[in-house]
């Protein structure tokens, strides 16, 4: 399992453990999936960033 931190644009951070994480263009968020259930989401017009350990960022 890989861990994510999101940061928020309005400054706040949010750890989230997830097998993954898609973006959706129609719903404009990103989805954690763990064992093929969505764990969390995250609207893209807050997010900052999203990190994944040992990766790069994913920014907008």
């Amino acid at each position: 399992m890989a861990q994510y931190t999101i940061n928020y644009l309005n400054g706040t951070t949010e750890h989230v453990t997830a097998d993954g994480v898609e973006y959706d263009p129609d719903a404009r968020d990103y989805t954690f999936y763990l064992d093929k259930q969505a764990v969390a989401l995250a609207p893209v017009a807050n997010v900052r960033s999203v990190h994944h350990q040992n990766a790069k960022a994913v920014t907008r």
